[in-house]
């Protein structure tokens, strides 16, 4: 299956660094179980979905899907301060339809 170029300037940098094929793995790695994490957000307790907004924020980022990043930074510190909103279903939806926003662009230089 063929690949395109890093769809963004974080990911040409990374590979300027790590090289392509690295990158590629990553960005696997990061379309795979971003699914997962985001279901995760949504039960268990609030220690764990801070612990999974800081992960998230930080994967996001170095994908350079900062959009992603800065929701999941301003969800994370949500969490972090007692008696702060909890994830809702809108928070929910909009981290999907940003992470939707940007996983085509990422499938298509992980030759998915």
């Amino acid at each position: 299956m063929s690949s395109s170029p890093p769809p963004n300037e974080a990911l040409v940098e990374l590979a300027s660094v790590l090289g392509e094929d690295n990158v590629r793995t990553l960005v696997k790695t990061f379309l795979r179980d971003f699914p997962a994490s985001l279901k995760e957000l949504s039960g268990g307790d609030r220690k764990n979905r801070h612990r999974i907004a800081h992960s998230l924020k930080s994967n996001a980022r170095l994908m350079g899907a900062y959009t992603l990043s800065d929701r999941m930074a301003a969800l994370e510190e949500r969490l972090g301060s007692d008696g702060g909103p909890d994830v809702n279903p809108q928070d929910l939806m909009a981290i999907k339809t940003d992470f939707d926003r940007i996983a085509g662009s990422l499938r298509g230089f992980a030759g998915l």
